[in-house]
């Protein structure tokens, strides 16, 4: 009996001691999450999970300075209209600090959330230059939150645990305070880890960080249902993306790094050469081109304007002269008999015209087709081919556009997959890419070139370039 008495006593203390362990790990928990993570933690933990975008300010003045020239199209494309708000209370703060601006969804478009690192003692200073009544607060999970109205927009901030949170929505402040006390962050999410990280290994430059699939939404915006319908189909970029971000009066250019997806790495691996542009075969005005490469060739895809309700799409297939993919009915005595078939030059497409390329060519989408210089040109009407033929002989080549030399000096020499638009049709006629939003705002009237480039894939990342030129004079 005292053998078995002993045995569930001892059994009891190692249930309470368990039971002990167990709260003393919770209370170790609470303590490191409430006291030391909080007050020693990075300012992107206190940047809810939904950002749509997170700017890594290392260098504020030049940020500033290449911001201001270019403000309306931050303000449409980064919710920046609060910048100039945000640095009249900056501006009271002496010293240099870390900042990082992130991109929120909401009702109305995106709210801008800036965190900046300060100090209690300097919070109390910046109270007093604001001339803010520390009586006058709205209390929110046991924090102040303040207004100040500046000349530019009303401002809602809160200091809590070493950040200084400013934003001119209450709710995306509050969801800020939620964020910090929360155990997960942004940093739970592998992908952005690993390009937060990458970003940290350079703080001499400025970045930009991009939730591809959450920013796209707002971009979708911009841009017709049809158009965004064909960039989610085609886009190779997943999840976040990061970018080193350069300024220039009339400029912004993006080089950085996306997760390397499995339709980029495809492209890698098939590619074998480097296939230029054949700008000697796009007009001079077109509107936009998509350069992809595959296996032995690489087919370029383009837009002309026929008038203010037409624009006709084209394909462009270049192949590896020493393997003929595009070769007529599979042998070129075949082909040669079916050239001299049509004497014209234009060639109809059947499903046996071009074997075993059934896949590249769609006869519905592509009905005829034209050789130049060994190469293959696909147009989906009879007028659509001679109004090609019209702008290429009456206006030249897209070599001979001022905007195609500013776009081709800002892209790498080899590119597995290129993107460029140009917005250049005469403004009686109608993109046919922008939605209304898009026409009426100013990136959609004044962005002269917007292009993005991939030119290398590894194991990890691909790297990727994206160029934006404005219109002078706007």
């Amino acid at each position: 009996m005292k053998e078995e008495y002993n045995t569930e006593k001892r059994r009891g203390w190692i249930v309470w001691l368990s039971v002990l362990a167990l709260i003393l790990v919770g209370v170790g928990i609470f303590f490191y999450y409430t006291f030391f993570r909080q007050t020693r933690s990075e300012l992107i933990e206190a940047v809810p999970t939904d950002a749509m975008f997170v700017f890594e300010i290392n260098d504020n003045e030049a940020f500033q300075k290449g911001v201001a020239p270019l403000a309306p199209y931050f303000t449409e494309g980064f919710a920046m209209d609060v910048l100039p708000a945000y640095e009249d209370v900056y501006a009271k703060l002496t010293g240099q600090y870390d900042l990082t601006i992130s991109g929120h969804p909401g009702e109305n478009g995106p709210h801008a959330l800036f965190n900046t690192h300060i100090e209690k003692n300097v919070f109390k200073k910046l109270l007093r230059a604001l001339s803010i009544d520390p009586a006058n607060f709205t209390s929110f999970e046991h924090y102040k939150i303040y207004t100040y109205g500046t000349k530019f927009k009303s401002l809602k901030f809160v200091y809590f645990n070493h950040i200084l949170s400013i934003s001119d929505d209450m709710e995306l402040l509050k969801k800020s305070i939620i964020q910090h006390t929360h155990p997960k962050n942004l940093l739970d999410n592998k992908t952005f880890k690993g390009l937060y990280e990458l970003s940290a290994k350079n703080l001499k430059q400025n970045w930009v960080l991009i939730q591809n699939q959450e920013f796209g939404k707002h971009v979708a915006t911009f841009l017709t249902e049809e158009t965004f319908a064909k960039i989610k189909k085609d886009n190779p970029f997943s999840e976040w993306s990061a970018f080193q971000l350069r300024l220039g009066r009339d400029e912004v250019t993006l080089a950085g790094y996306t997760p390397a997806s499995d339709k980029l790495k495809a492209v890698a691996q098939q590619s074998k050469h480097n296939y230029d542009i054949p700008e000697q075969m796009l007009p001079f005005n077109t509107e936009w081109y998509f350069k992809r490469m595959s296996k032995d060739l690489a087919t370029c895809t383009f837009s002309l304007a026929g008038d203010s309700s037409r624009h006709h799409q084209y394909l462009i297939v270049m192949q590896d002269t020493a393997h003929r993919v595009l070769v007529p009915f599979g042998s070129e005595e075949r082909a040669e008999l079916f050239r001299n078939q049509h004497p014209s030059g234009i060639y109809p497409v059947t499903d046996s015209t071009f074997m075993g390329a059934k896949d590249l060519v769609n006869p519905a989408a592509y009905p005829l087709f034209v050789e130049r210089n060994e190469v293959c040109l696909f147009a989906p009407s009879l007028e659509a081919l001679t109004l090609y033929y019209k702008m290429l002989n009456s206006k030249g080549t897209l070599a001979d556009n001022r905007y195609y030399k500013f776009s081709n000096s800002n892209a790498a020499s080899r590119n597995l997959m290129d993107f460029t638009f140009y917005n250049q049709t005469p403004s009686e006629k109608e993109q046919d890419i922008l939605s209304d939003k898009g026409k009426s705002s100013f990136l959609g009237r004044n962005v002269a070139i917007f292009s993005v480039n991939c030119t290398d894939v590894t194991d990890e990342y691909a790297a990727v370039n994206i160029y934006v030129m404005f219109k002078s004079g706007k």
